[in-house]
């Protein structure tokens, strides 16, 4: 399985997934690396915290429900830091309920797919996102 240390001395866009199913990761990992980005896979919550502290992503795929800490202290800490507060999450989970999606709405997280979801829309909106981006920080927002 592939470890943080990928994206340390590479170029091109760097998407961390927090998924604790693997399976479900590498699915989203492939698919992603078939576009020709730079997935990375956290398997937990408290991996990718420590992973976020001293790396550099240009989007989150964010899983909700893991052990120990799930996806919205993942969230919360992202949003506290200077480092991160401004890249893309995607809420990608199996909470499907309306409460939970108006949960993740209003945390502002960029989208909210819940499993079972289709991977080419996964990438479209994942490509949406960078797009956009890239056009606010171009222009200074």
């Amino acid at each position: 399985m592939e470890s943080h240390r990928d994206l340390k001395g590479e170029g091109g866009t760097r998407v961390l997934i927090v998924e604790d199913h693997p399976m479900i990761a590498e699915l989203v990992e492939t698919r992603l690396r078939i576009e020709g980005m730079r997935p990375t896979k956290c398997l937990g919550g408290r991996e990718a915290i420590q992973f976020l502290g001293h790396s550099d992503v240009d989007l989150v795929i964010l899983d909700i429900m893991m052990p120990e800490v799930d996806g919205y202290e993942v969230f919360k800490f992202m949003k506290s830091q200077q480092r991160t507060r401004h890249v893309p999450v995607i809420f990608l989970t199996a909470k499907s309920t309306q409460d939970a999606v108006e949960k993740g709405i209003a945390m502002r997280a960029e989208y909210y797919i819940t499993k079972l979801f289709s991977g080419a829309d996964l990438v479209r909106k994942v490509k949406i996102l960078l797009e956009q981006h890239r056009v606010s920080a171009a222009a200074g927002a």
